[in-house]
């Protein structure tokens, strides 16, 4: 059984800016050259699937009606450039959140594997041929945590683990990209 090839994508900070806990779809930011990095991956076979933290539902700065809202506005944008993002999974959780049932410790928050998991087993996709795009230290330790190879998207408002080093450093998805095509491990 032939098995599919993909790219995990952090949200904030890797497709579209890190504003913080997001919870307008109005004031969604697409990344510069994200639009096209995506439609190259896609032209190459890629699936692509968001993985994503999104404790400001636990935390209650958002709920999880406006995260949806945010969400599938995002969606809509990729549709309207051509791009079909293949699936969207996010963990509301966080332990030290207030709002229940969300504020407990879960199996899919972010470096925990739970989000790409459920990817591989629902797309039967080979890790060994997949990556994973981030722009914190926990979208690396997933990567790690899941056999996945990581690029680690400089974001400035956060402060990177030097001793967490992904596969490759790269300035945006774009070039992210580009490694990605041309890799051995493709074939």
């Amino acid at each position: 059984m032939k098995k599919n090839k993909c790219v995990f994508l952090d949200r904030d900070g890797v497709l579209i800016e890190d504003v913080g806990y997001l919870k307008n779809p109005e004031d969604i930011i697409i990344m510069p050259n994200s639009v096209e990095a995506l439609q190259t991956l896609k032209a190459r076979g890629f699936l692509l699937i968001i993985v994503t933290n999104q404790a400001g539902v636990a935390k209650g700065f958002f709920n999880m009606d406006e995260l949806t809202a945010v969400n599938n506005r995002l969606l809509k944008i990729y549709e309207d450039n051509g791009i079909i993002i293949d699936d969207l999974y996010f963990c509301p959780h966080h332990e030290s959140g207030t709002v229940e049932p969300y504020n407990i410790k879960c199996s899919c928050r972010k470096p925990a594997a739970g989000m790409v998991l459920k990817g591989i087993e629902k797309f039967s996709i080979d890790p060994l041929k997949s990556f994973m795009a981030g722009d914190k230290d926990s979208d690396i330790m997933l990567a790690k945590n899941s056999g996945l190879k990581s690029f680690y998207i400089k974001n400035a408002m956060y402060k990177h683990d030097e001793s967490i080093i992904p596969d490759f450093y790269v300035k945006d998805l774009k070039e992210a990209a580009d490694i990605i095509i041309k890799s051995r491990i493709l074939n």
